[in-house]
């Protein structure tokens, strides 16, 4: 009797699963696309914080860069500094007598 029941209504019962599989498949589908649209969200997110510190890291090697250069214009300038002085040493000795005694005629030193 109860497969007689069954057998009669197995139309019925074949388009309830059938249904019920079609509700399930869309209702899996609007989960997998909301679930998918969180993601997106929160990869875009990720992304723009990633381009700021890409960009605060570019802005931090560009600083660094021209600090670098300025030291290295000073360590130039500071190296001829050297350089001259080294140069000029021993030009600071006493006068010769006559260099000395035509350097006070001259501009009347000593007197």
């Amino acid at each position: 009797m109860i497969r007689a029941v069954i057998l009669r209504n197995l139309p019925g019962i074949a388009l309830v699963a059938v249904l019920a599989g079609g509700v399930w498949t869309v209702a899996d589908a609007f989960q997998d696309r909301s679930r998918l649209r969180a993601d997106l969200a929160a990869t875009r997110s990720e992304l723009a914080t990633a381009q700021a510190t890409l960009q605060q890291a570019a802005e931090t090697a560009r600083i660094h860069r021209a600090h670098l250069d300025r030291a290295a214009d000073q360590a130039r300038a500071w190296g001829a500094l050297s350089n001259d002085l080294q140069n000029m040493e021993g030009r600071d000795a006493s006068l010769s007598p006559l260099l000395a005694a035509t350097a006070q005629r001259l501009f009347s030193i000593g007197q």
